[in-house]
């Protein structure tokens, strides 16, 4: 299952820098049409908006599977071997609950934007929305391995 996940993410990585790039080129173009031209379009704006938020989904997928995301770091420090597992299965498991509310409600928020269109480029808002289940059920699939290996662990004693 890892090896697969970091294929994901070396596919993803280019993604995400690819948005960030047209995201970067839309702002910027955005700003010289603006004030150089006094002129503008709107697609462009919507466009960096929803690239932004598949970058924002993407990267938070990924930061769980590096787990680079943000917690409680003091006790892992003041724990050791059995105690600590605890506490980083703890963690994983309250990322797997936020993850799937992520799916569950992302899932319905998506399926509700189906008929609404965006109003400058005229598209399916779904297109947008999506990221948000994939995102979750990605950040679930990075978490599951590390969940196992730490009850693994705890009920053994060593590392698997």
């Amino acid at each position: 299952m890892e090896r697969y996940l970091v294929r994901l993410e070396q596919w993803l990585l280019p993604l995400l820098a690819l948005l960030l790039g047209f995201i970067t080129a839309g702002v910027f173009l955005q700003i010289v049409l603006r004030y150089g031209f006094d002129t503008s379009f709107l697609w462009g704006e919507e466009l960096s908006l929803f690239a932004f938020t598949w970058c924002i989904y993407l990267g938070a997928a990924i930061c769980v599977h590096r787990r680079t995301h943000f917690a409680f770091d003091f006790l892992a420090g003041l724990l050791s071997g059995r105690a600590a597992a605890v506490q980083r299965l703890l963690v994983d498991l309250i990322v797997i609950a936020i993850a799937a509310v992520l799916v569950v409600d992302g899932w319905t928020y998506a399926q509700l934007s189906v008929q609404r269109l965006s109003p400058a480029l005229g598209i399916s808002l779904f297109v947008p929305t999506i990221i948000i289940p994939v995102s979750g059920a990605l950040m679930i699939l990075a978490v599951i391995p590390d969940a196992v290996h730490e009850c693994r662990f705890i009920f053994s004693g060593r590392n698997p």
